[in-house]
């Protein structure tokens, strides 16, 4: 079985030609380009890919969010297929109080073509928060800076194609961006490729006629078990692809199979669909105004207790599940309220749909009525 670093090791050699075609393992390498620690080098002007490698090889492995990370860029600098690629306005802007998390990077395939690669959410309470903010609110900061983002390449490099891309909320923001973009701008678009992100709200989906225009370029890849990637409406369809790795574990785009150089395909599995269809429909039957209440309840809790993201509280529940229980309760009263009712629709949901592999949401919820009897 290979990944996409196999995929570099065994195709780095060739340059993107006819008889190396840009493919669907290249495309996920360039929406993952975003992830590298750039804010952490002195980033000079359309530097070469060769470059960025260099000064990133001197980097610390605690400066990578993923330790994978770093073997690509490794790997990315003594590839033919990419090294004299160059890279250019590189944008990251992290505001808590705004509750907003981004981060982008230009990558200049050759004289006529750039990559727009959207970052997705990083460890930080604050990246995970505006994820979960997208179930209320119309519009995210994120959203807005990736369509000024796209707004401003256009205009800067007017006459080159563009493709857009990214992971998780990255994939997301670009899709948002190449909607919402005039018909001039789209007209420049050749595709947008999201890796396990969630898609457009139905209700917003419904508004957004520049997503007709569009659609066809749009290409969204999830693992056979997605949770995250298949949350909201994705009218563009979406492409199955194997993952390696269980449950959550498959956000992860290093567990993602290759097959020559395309992702391998695959089929989404029962306890996905199930889940798909308990949080689709938890959010039909609770309010907007609800899920906002639920949603800011629960962050304030996990900042606390000084948790990091949703994904520490499953490896260390037993650690963090006395701590968020004892500030559950300190609530005030007409909040814990709606907050208990919001885990009460929850976990009706995923008990019609027949999932008993959730325990975190049944224990959470089980807690809940107990305490308040």
């Amino acid at each position: 079985m290979a990944n996409v670093n196999d995929y570099l090791r065994k195709m780095g050699a060739q340059k993107i030609l006819k008889k190396a075609p840009f493919s669907e393992a290249d495309q996920l390498i360039l929406a993952r380009i975003s992830y590298l620690p750039f804010y952490k080098i002195r980033l000079t002007s359309f530097e070469t890919i060769a470059s960025v490698a260099e000064k990133m090889k001197k980097l610390p492995a605690s400066a990578f969010g993923w330790p994978d990370d770093r073997k690509l860029i490794e790997l990315l600098g003594q590839s033919k297929r990419f090294e004299r690629m160059r890279v250019s306005d590189f944008v990251r802007h992290n505001d808590k109080n705004l509750e907003k998390q981004f981060s982008a990077i230009t990558i200049h395939l050759n004289i006529e073509r750039a990559y727009l690669s959207f970052y997705g959410t990083d460890s930080s309470l604050t990246g995970w928060k505006e994820d979960f903010n997208l179930a209320f609110l119309d519009q995210i900061p994120a959203q807005i800076e990736a369509l000024e983002y796209l707004k401003q390449i256009r205009r800067k490099f007017f006459w080159k194609k563009l493709y857009l891309g990214g992971h998780s909320k990255g994939g997301h923001v670009a899709i948002f961006a190449a909607i919402h973009v005039s018909d001039h701008t789209q007209k420049k678009i050749q595709a947008v490729y999201n890796y396990d992100g969630p898609g457009i709200r139905k209700d917003l989906a419904a508004q957004d006629l520049g997503s007709f225009q569009i659609l066809g370029r749009i290409h969204t890849f999830v693992p056979q078990e997605s949770i995250i990637g298949r949350l909201f409406e994705h009218r563009e369809g979406l492409t199955i692809v194997h993952s390696t790795a269980k449950n959550v574990y498959q956000h992860d785009i290093y567990s993602w199979q290759v097959d020559g150089n395309k992702l391998l395909r695959s089929k989404t599995t029962k306890r996905s669909d199930m889940i798909n269809r308990a949080i689709n429909k938890w959010m039909q039957d609770a309010s907007r105004e609800e899920i906002k209440i639920f949603v800011n309840g629960m962050f304030e809790i996990f900042s606390s207790v000084e948790l990091n993201n949703p994904i520490e509280l499953m490896r260390e529940w037993k650690h963090f599940a006395p701590k968020i229980l004892k500030e559950f309760m300190n609530t005030p009263k007409e909040k814990k309220k709606i907050i208990s009712e919001i885990w009460r629709k929850l976990g009706e949901s995923l008990i019609r749909s027949q999932i008993e592999q959730n325990e975190l949401l049944i224990k959470f919820n089980k807690a809940f009525k107990t305490k308040e009897k």
